[in-house]
């Protein structure tokens, strides 16, 4: 079974009002790392990100773009 990820919104212009973005996160000392779970917009994932960013000094937050699988039967 081959597949791929289908982008949510346009990998190469990040505008305010696009759809399909959530906020990663990765702790600054430890290998952990994650998301918190939403759709947004990129403009409130940006936002929140800084929001959360400024209140918790241990992780670094950004605005990710969520894939989709799309899997596929060859043959």
């Amino acid at each position: 079974m081959a597949g791929l990820f289908k982008f949510r919104a346009d990998p190469l212009l990040k505008r305010e009002n696009d759809k399909g973005y959530r906020i990663g996160w990765k702790h600054r000392y430890d290998l952990v790392r994650g998301f918190l779970d939403g759709d947004m917009t990129y403009g409130e994932a940006t936002k929140k990100a800084a929001e959360l960013g400024a209140k918790d000094k241990d992780k670094i937050y950004w605005a990710e773009m969520i894939m989709d699988p799309h899997f596929e039967k060859i043959g």
